[in-house]
C-alpha cells in the first residue's frame, strides 16, 4: 500500500478543504497529517505554530518587512518552525505522494522529492495567490510579490494541481502554464430534511473584512421588510473590524449575532434556517472568481440561496433552481432580491437544495480523487 502525506501550514483539521481530503482518503491510504498546533499522533505530525503580526515584536516586524522590500525570499520562506517541518518530513520514509494545501510548504515538498524522486507532488490551490489581497497596494508589493515568486519558482514542478473554481484554474493556466483540475468545495452528505418556517430566516456565516466590503450586511439587514431576519455567525482575521461590526450590529433589531460552531456543527445548525446568503462582489481577482465553501453547505444544509451574480455562483444557482441571484452586486440590488422573496419561493429552493444535496457532497469528490490518485500513481 502507498503511503501519503497531506501537508498543512495551519491546523488541517479546520480547514474545510484539507479537513475533507482527510477524510475521504483516510479509509483507502496510510495518512500521514502535517499541520501546526496539532496533537501528534502515530501518523499525525505536528510543527509549531508562527506569532501572528500582533504577536511579534516591533524589531521582528521591522525584519519581515525589510525581508519583503529587499525580496529576501528565503527569510520569509525558511522560517525555524518550518524548518522542524522539514526535518520530520524528511525523516518520514517511503511516502508515494505529498498533498501541499498551502503553497508555502511546496518547496519542503519538493525537498522530499529531490531525496525521493519517485514520490509525486499535488497542490491544492485555494486563491490565486499572488492577487489574494491586491487591493492593499502595500501587500502587492511585499507579500504579493512574496507569492508570487512561490508561484513562478515551483508550481512547475508539481505532477498535479487541483483548484477551486474554473476562473481562477484559467488564471493559473495563463500566468503560470500550469494545468488545473477543478475540484470543488463540497462538504459531507447530512441526511437532513428542509426546515419549516413561518418567518423568512437569512443565514450568514463565515468570514468578514473590509475587503469583502462585510459592512453590506448590516446595511441590509436594516433594509429588509417585516418577516424576514438576519443571522450572522461570523469570524475575522482583524480584530478591530470584527469589534466594531458587532457593536453596530447591536442597534439593529431584526439582526441576531450567533456565536460560531465547529466545522462539522456548521451543516445541521444552519439547516434550522431558510436562505444562505452570499454578498461577494468582484473587487479583486479572487473574489470575482470565488466558488466559496458555504455555497456547497448551504445546499447540504437545505437552504434556498441568495448571491450576488458571480460568474461562477450564477450558473449552478440556475442549473440547479437554487434560489436568486441579485441583478447587479449593489448592495440594493441585494436586498431588493431578498425582499421579493416569498415563503412558497423559499421552500421550493429548499426543496431544490434538497436534491441537489444528493449530488454535491463528499462522495462525488471522494470518487474523483481516488481516481486522480490512483492514475497519478500508476495503480489503473
Amino acid at each position: 500500500m502507498k503511503n501519503i502525506a497531506i501537508l498543512c501550514d495551519s491546523n488541517p483539521f479546520l480547514k474545510p478543504r484539507p479537513a475533507r481530503m482527510i477524510e475521504m482518503l483516510k479509509d483507502y491510504y496510510p495518512l500521514f497529517v502535517f499541520g501546526r498546533g496539532i496533537e501528534e499522533s502515530e501518523r499525525v505530525v505536528s510543527f509549531p505554530l508562527s506569532k501572528s503580526s500582533s504577536q511579534r515584536s516591533e524589531e521582528e516586524n521591522n525584519a519581515i518587512a525589510k525581508a519583503c522590500l529587499e525580496k529576501n525570499f528565503d527569510f520569509l520562506l525558511y522560517t525555524k518552525e518550518r524548518q522542524i517541518l522539514q526535518d520530520k518530513l524528511l525523516s518520514t520514509p517511503s511516502l508515494s505522494l505529498l498533498i501541499v494545501e498551502d503553497i508555502t510548504l511546496l518547496p519542503f515538498a519538493l525537498a522530499y522529492k529531490e531525496k525521493n524522486p519517485k514520490c509525486k507532488i499535488m497542490i491544492d490551490l485555494r486563491e490565486f495567490y499572488p492577487l489574494e489581497y491586491e487591493n492593499d497596494s502595500s501587500w502587492l508589493r511585499s507579500f504579493g510579490a512574496f507569492f508570487e515568486y512561490l508561484c513562478s519558482h515551483f508550481l512547475h514542478k508539481v505532477d498535479f494541481a487541483l483548484t477551486v473554481s474554473e476562473g481562477i484554474a484559467r488564471k493559473y493556466q495563463e500566468v503560470y502554464s500550469l494545468p488545473c483540475t477543478l475540484f470543488l468545495s463540497l462538504p459531507p452528505y447530512y441526511p437532513l430534511t428542509p426546515s419549516q418556517n413561518t418567518t423568512i430566516r437569512l443565514i450568514y456565516h463565515g468570514l468578514i473584512s473590509s475587503d469583502r466590503e462585510s459592512e453590506n450586511l448590516l446595511e441590509i439587514a436594516r433594509n429588509l421588510r417585516s418577516g424576514i431576519e438576519m443571522n450572522l455567525m461570523v469570524l475575522s482575521n482583524h480584530t478591530q473590524f470584527l469589534q466594531e461590526f458587532k457593536n453596530e450590529a447591536k442597534n439593529i433589531p431584526n439582526l441576531s449575532l450567533l456565536p460560531p460552531v465547529r466545522l462539522e456543527e456548521i451543516i445541521p445548525f444552519t439547516s434550522r434556517f431558510d436562505v444562505g446568503l452570499i454578498t461577494l462582489k468582484p473587487n479583486g481577482f479572487n473574489n470575482t472568481h470565488a466558488l466559496p465553501n458555504k455555497f456547497f453547505e448551504y445546499i447540504q444544509a437545505r437552504l434556498a440561496l441568495l448571491t450576488t451574480p458571480l460568474p461562477s455562483l450564477a450558473p449552478l444557482i440556475e442549473r440547479y433552481k437554487l434560489g436568486k441571484c441579485s441583478s447587479d452586486f449593489s448592495t440594493s440590488s441585494i436586498i431588493e432580491a431578498i425582499n421579493s422573496l416569498s415563503l412558497e419561493e423559499v421552500q421550493t429552493y429548499k426543496q431544490n437544495s434538497h436534491i441537489a444535496s444528493e449530488e454535491l457532497n463528499l462522495t462525488s469528490n471522494q470518487a474523483k480523487i481516488l481516481n486522480i490518485i490512483q492514475t497519478l500513481l500508476g495503480e489503473k
